[in-house]
């Protein structure tokens, strides 16, 4: 969601603060409340997202759950708890069943992401030649870090922030990567092939 350009808040573990609501819900579907010291606990969203879209913000909620807890008849009818606050309210809600994020996939969206954890700032660090270059230097089946050692060479910009800009572009999109094949230094580079 994060590489969505519409997306501008992604809150996690949203509280439903509308604890009334909840208990009747529970009541309804007779599923147990979680109290704590006595006194109801909120009910948690795993991620609220707000995209802005042509007619202003929308939200949408999303419950991220393996296949063996959606699965499961007593977390089932909490999440039907979840699902039911949303409808009410007219937010879309999601079940992410997290069997789709294989290790490839997280590993790849971890280094891309990297360009954020090295406070690379797109905005005044993206050369704007830098995609110029990559098109005309890419060549597929050859190392990630033989491609960023050229372009160094050819931006003559640090090895560090090439990399970065590499990632940044890659999480942005602006670099169609191929999401099912490994991304590391020490591995070819597969980009999607161009629609036509």
């Amino acid at each position: 969601m994060e590489r969505r350009e519409s997306v501008i808040d992604i809150r996690e573990q949203w509280p439903i603060l509308d604890l009334d609501r909840t208990l009747e819900l529970c009541t309804e579907l007779e599923v147990r409340h979680i109290y704590k010291r006595g006194l109801p606990e909120p009910f948690t969203i795993d991620f609220l997202i707000t995209e802005l879209t042509a007619d202003g913000k929308s939200y949408r909620a999303a419950s991220v759950k393996t296949s063996e807890d959606a699965a499961d008849p007593s977390k089932r009818l909490r999440l039907e708890v979840e699902h039911r606050w949303c409808q009410e309210r007219g937010i879309p809600w999601t079940l992410v069943d997290t069997s789709r994020f294989n290790k490839t996939l997280l590993e790849i969206l971890r280094f891309m992401r990297g360009w954020f954890r090295h406070r690379f700032n797109p905005e005044t660090q993206l050369d704007p030649r830098f995609l110029l270059a990559f098109e005309s230097v890419y060549k597929s089946n050859e190392l990630l870090s033989e491609l960023v050692a050229r372009l160094t060479k050819t931006l003559r910009l640090p090895n560090s922030q090439v990399l970065d800009m590499f990632r940044y572009c890659a999480w942005s999109g602006q670099i169609d990567i191929s999401l099912g094949h490994p991304l590391a230094l020490n591995r070819p580079l597969f980009l999607n092939q161009k629609k036509r």
